[in-house]
């Protein structure tokens, strides 16, 4: 990938939602593609599918609760469904299509069971069903550890080691290495700490063999973030239409090769 610069994104919006302000981009005209992003995300993150898709769709970028101005909920699946349904009533139009990264995937594969009539198509990015942990299970060592570096080292260094833990390769060009590090170091401790409980103890493997509408599965082949188990969870329990192992690509394909990203996206949903 060439060392360019990394597009503008469209200014944040608001809503108000049963459980508090939501904020997101949108950008374009056209069917409403809703991206949800990781637990290093934002509505920032999808810097270069804002610019590429907006001309074919009205593109959607979530901030989810508890990231970027969004109110935070509690560590429950059903309120981050809740409010991502209250999004898609009010800028949706009937049917959304909705590309799921990371944590997003996990909310995108139960909205698609839960709300199928809204859904068009789905495409779940190097994502999981869920932990599944009880709910007696303490929060996971790894959010522990990572609290204590970010109080440690401060936010800056903390937002450059999780962006080199997305893109842990050396063709990645410094400003869009940055631009994760910045994204990331604007996570909000609390609502991270909250999204990785909801992910803790989120478990979809009961729904993801209900989901309707077509879906594409796009793992990463050098993505050392999802678990072999929880990928093979998932494509077992999944009845995906296509299934894509990005050659050379880690946990962030939308930052490492976007032009090829973009293109699997277009692909699939004009298809849908």
């Amino acid at each position: 990938m060439s060392n360019k610069e990394v597009p503008i994104c469209p200014e944040q919006q608001s809503i108000n939602t049963s459980q508090g302000n939501l904020t997101f981009r949108s950008c374009g005209e056209g069917d409403a593609v809703i991206f949800l992003h990781g637990l290093m995300g934002s509505s920032k993150a999808w810097a270069f599918q804002y610019a590429a898709l907006s001309s074919h769709y009205k593109v959607i970028g979530w901030d989810a609760p508890g990231y970027g101005e969004s109110a935070l909920v509690d560590a429950d699946i059903d309120k981050y469904i809740q409010m991502l349904d209250e999004l898609v009533e009010t800028c949706g139009g009937k049917k959304v299509s909705i590309v799921g990264h990371s944590m997003g995937g996990t909310l995108a594969s139960r909205y698609a069971v839960e709300h199928a009539d809204k859904v068009k198509c789905v495409v779940l990015s190097c994502t999981h069903p869920g932990y599944a942990a009880p709910e007696t299970a303490p929060m996971s060592e790894k959010l522990e550890k990572r609290m204590v570096e970010l109080a440690e080292i401060g936010r800056e260094a903390y937002g450059r080691n999780r962006a080199r833990d997305l893109l842990p390769f050396d063709d990645v060009p410094e400003t869009v290495l940055a631009y994760a590090a910045m994204i990331a170091s604007e996570t909000n401790p609390e609502g991270l700490r909250r999204a990785s409980r909801m992910l803790q103890l989120a478990d979809n493997r009961p729904l993801l063999p209900k989901i309707k509408a077509p879906a594409l599965i796009l793992t990463g082949e050098k993505d050392t973030v999802v678990q072999p188990q929880l990928k093979a969870d998932l494509l077992s329990l999944v009845p995906f239409t296509r299934h894509i192992e990005m050659p050379g690509l880690g946990h962030a394909p939308y930052f490492q090769a976007p032009e090829y990203y973009n293109a699997l996206l277009y692909d699939f949903i004009s298809q849908n």
